[in-house]
């Protein structure tokens, strides 16, 4: 795959920016975390990019991005009422993700954090599961016109495709050059297929509720 399509590709995820702010005043604002982390995702790539075109890495930007994410992704599991009442182990897995983020940063002295990166994808991929499943359940619509579905189906494909691709790269089948580049190449493709079905869902996402004021 050339520079350039992956570039196009990485760069697909402003779809979602672009539809997401621009209806943000009369959507629902329970959505608002997942529209910040598109955002942040967004200017990633365009840094990453950046870092690229002048032979730079982008290790650093990576990993900082791979903690937000995970702190995004867990806030807006709590607005999508994943954990109820039980705001402690909301709080719990937050400060786990800071905490292990850390100690694979700086106490192992890694480059790039793959442990911290399998643990909440597999997290994000159970709890995208266990949330597509209630959605399922409750609702009589199609699947296809819910967003938070839709949402939850894109994250479970983009995050178990992640954990295999880090998988790999622990266990040093990175240091095959053509294998290594056909991975990433059906990582371009999926990161594509997600950011359409990211955009697909905010166009989905609900309107703010009416508030009628009686004297």
């Amino acid at each position: 795959m050339s520079f350039t399509l992956n570039a196009i590709f990485s760069l697909s995820v402003g779809l979602s920016v672009v539809i997401g702010w621009i209806r943000f005043g009369k959507t629902d604002p329970a959505f608002f975390p997942f529209l910040l982390l598109v955002t942040v995702s967004l200017l990633n790539e365009i840094i990453s990019l950046v870092l690229a075109l002048k032979r730079y890495p982008n290790i650093i930007n990576f990993n900082i991005f791979q903690l937000v994410e995970s702190l995004l992704l867990m806030w807006q599991f709590f607005k999508w009422d994943m954990f109820g009442k039980r705001k402690k182990l909301y709080y719990a897995f937050q400060c786990f993700f800071v905490g292990s983020w850390l100690v694979e940063s700086i106490a192992w002295n890694k480059e790039f954090n793959s442990y911290f990166v399998i643990v909440h994808a597999f997290i994000i991929v159970i709890m995208s599961i266990h949330t597509l499943n209630g959605v399922a359940m409750r609702e009589s619509t199609s699947l296809f016109k819910h967003s938070v579905a839709l949402l939850c189906m894109g994250l479970l494909a983009y995050f178990t495709y992640a954990v295999l691709v880090e998988a790999f790269w622990i266990v040093g089948f990175n240091h095959q050059q053509v294998f290594r580049l056909k991975i990433f190449e059906i990582l371009s493709y999926i990161n594509l297929m997600t950011n359409i079905i990211f955009a697909y869902a905010f166009l989905w996402i609900p309107m703010k509720p009416q508030y009628i004021m009686r004297s």
